[in-house]
C-alpha cells in the first residue's frame, strides 16, 4: 500500500505539471515548506522513590504542493535524539517500575533506542472544493475530543485513513475512517487489529489485571462529526465508533460573548458486542459498561485576564474509556499529566486565572477529585487515588528576527490526598515535574 500510494503520488505531480507545461522541479518549488525544531527537556522529581530526567531534540519538516485543479499532495517526516539523560532504565528500588513520563520524549516500545526515532508522519492527496475537501492517506486529522494530536511530547499521534469535510456558512460536516495508527511516542505505525493494549491495560472491573492486546481484531475507526454556530452559541455533536471495542457519543454547546464564554459536554459510551465473546480478562471493556461523563465550564475574560471554573461528573453507570492509543480526553478539566479516562462515580473540580499581554502569557490551572478509590477497580481502571494538582505555565513567543521562536515552562505538583505509598502513587501523582519546551516554527 505504502508504494502504491508513493506513485501515485509521484505520478499526480507529474502530471498537474505536465498540464501546466513546466518541469516538475519547476512545480515542486512552488509547493510549500514548513516545519519546527524542538527541544524539550522533562524532570520529575518522585515524592519517594527513584527521580529522572532527560532533553530530547529533533523537529519536524513538512511539505505542501500548491494546488492544482483543486488537489494538492503533502509530506512530511518527524525525527528525535536524546541529548542527555539518567538512566531511564533503573528500576525503582521500592515498587520495582522503571521510568514512565521522560520515556514519553523517546520511543516506549523500545527502551534501548534514543537515537533511531524518525518517522513519516504524513503522506497524503487532498481535494479541495469551495470550503470542503477530501483526503486520504497519512493525514492530519482535524481536532476531536476523543481522537487528536495531543502534541505534547516530541511525536504527537499520528493517523492514516480517509477524511472528509464539508463546510458551508456556518455548518460544518466532516467524518473519516482511520485504520493504522503510530501513537505519541512511538515510532512504528499500528493497524487497527494490533493497536488496542500497547500501552497500560490496567485493571479490570474485578480487580484483575486486563489484558487486552492482541485480543480486539478490529478493522478501524470511524468517527462523524456535525457543527453549527449561530451568533453567540456553538453547537457540535460527535460519534467515534471504534470497530470490535466501543462507542462514544459525545454533545457539546457553548455560548460566548465579549467577556463570557460557558459550555456544557456529555458523553455516553456503548460496548461493542464483541466484546462478550473473549474471555473476560481479555476485554477492553465489560457488557453492561456504559461510561458516562458530564461537564461543564465558565470562563470570564477581561484586559488580558481569563478566570475559568469547571467541573466533570463520570457517573457510577461504568468507567468512562478512552484506548490511550488514540489521543487524550477534552473535557473541561482536562489537563496536562491528568485525564478521566478508566474513572467512574467520580468529580473533578477545576479553576484556572490566566494573564496574556504581548508575547507573554501565564497560566495557573488548580484540579483536585473526590470520588477515586484506590482499590475499586469497578470505577478505577489504573488504581488511582483521589489527588490535588497544580500546574503552572509560562509560555514567551518572540517577534521581529526572533519570530517563530516560542519558549514554555510547565511545572506540575501533584500529590495524592490519602494514600502517600510508593506501589500507589510512584508516577501517578505525588510528584513535581518541570517541563522546559522550546520550539522554532518556520
Amino acid at each position: 500500500m505504502k508504494r502504491l500510494i508513493s506513485v501515485w503520488l509521484l505520478l499526480s505531480v507529474a502530471l498537474s505539471a505536465a498540464a501546466q507545461h513546466k518541469t516538475l522541479f519547476e512545480y515542486i518549488r512552488e509547493g510549500e515548506v514548513s516545519g519546527h525544531i524542538r527541544n524539550y527537556f522533562m524532570a520529575t522529581d518522585n515524592h519517594k522513590g527513584q527521580d529522572y530526567y532527560a532533553d530530547a531534540i529533533g523537529g519536524l519538516l513538512s511539505y505542501e504542493s500548491k494546488t492544482y485543479k483543486g488537489f494538492r499532495l503533502g509530506v512530511s517526516g518527524i525525527f528525535s535524539y536524546r541529548m542527555f539523560s539518567n538512566d531511564l532504565n533503573k528500576k525503582d528500588a521500592l515498587t520495582g517500575k522503571s521510568n514512565k513520563w521522560e520515556r514519553e520524549l523517546f520511543d516506549v516500545n523500545h527502551q534501548e533506542n534514543y537515537n533511531d526515532l524518525d518517522r513519516l508522519e504524513e503522506l497524503f492527496i487532498k481535494y479541495h472544493w469551495k470550503q470542503s475537501y477530501i483526503t486520504y492517506g497519512k493525514i492530519p486529522v482535524p481536532y476531536t475530543p476523543l481522537i487528536n494530536k495531543s502534541d505534547g511530547r516530541m511525536k504527537p499521534f499520528a493517523f492514516q485513513g480517509g477524511w472528509a469535510q464539508h463546510k458551508r456558512d456556518s455548518t460544518t460536516i466532516e467524518g473519516g475512517w482511520l485504520h493504522k495508527v503510530s501513537p505519541r511516542a512511538m515510532t512504528e505505525w499500528f493497524a487497527s487489529n494490533e493497536l488496542f493494549g500497547l500501552t497500560d491495560n490496567g485493571l479490570q472491573p474485578d480487580g484483575n489485571k486486563a489484558s487486552y492486546l492482541h485480543h480486539t481484531p478490529s478493522s478501524g475507526i470511524g468517527i462523524v462529526h456535525a457543527g453549527q454556530a449561530y451568533r453567540h452559541w456553538k453547537a457540535d455533536v460527535w460519534n467515534v465508533y471504534t470497530d470490535k471495542l466501543i462507542n462514544t457519543a459525545w454533545a457539546q454547546l457553548e455560548y460566548h460573548n465579549k467577556h463570557w464564554r460557558s459550555g456544557v459536554i456529555y458523553a455516553y459510551q456503548t460496548p461493542h458486542s464483541y466484546q462478550e465473546k473473549l474471555e473476560y480478562n481479555n476485554r477492553y471493556v465489560q457488557p453492561g459498561e456504559n461510561g458516562q461523563a458530564l461537564s461543564a465550564m465558565v470562563q470570564y475574560e477581561t484586559n488580558g485576564w481569563k478566570l475559568k471554573t469547571a467541573y466533570t461528573h463520570a457517573f457510577a453507570s461504568g468507567r468512562f474509556l478512552t484506548p490511550r492509543e488514540l489521543g487524550r480526553d477534552q473535557f473541561y478539566t482536562s489537563m496536562p499529566r491528568s485525564r478521566l479516562d478508566g474513572l467512574g462515580n467520580a468529580d473533578l473540580y477545576a479553576v484556572g486565572i490566566n494573564y496574556h499581554t504581548g508575547h507573554f502569557g501565564v497560566d495557573v490551572d488548580g484540579l483536585t477529585s473526590n470520588g477515586i478509590m484506590a482499590g475499586n477497580a469497578r470505577y478505577n481502571k489504573y488504581n488511582l487515588d483521589d489527588f490535588y494538582q497544580v500546574n503552572i505555565r509560562m509560555h514567551y513567543g518572540f517577534d521581529r528576527f526572533m519570530e517563530g521562536l516560542n519558549i514554555d515552562l510547565l511545572c506540575v505538583w501533584k500529590v495524592n490526598k490519602n494514600d502517600h505509598g510508593t506501589d500507589l502513587a510512584y508516577q501517578k501523582s505525588d510528584f513535581n515535574q518541570v517541563n522546559l519546551i522550546v520550539n522554532y516554527n518556520f
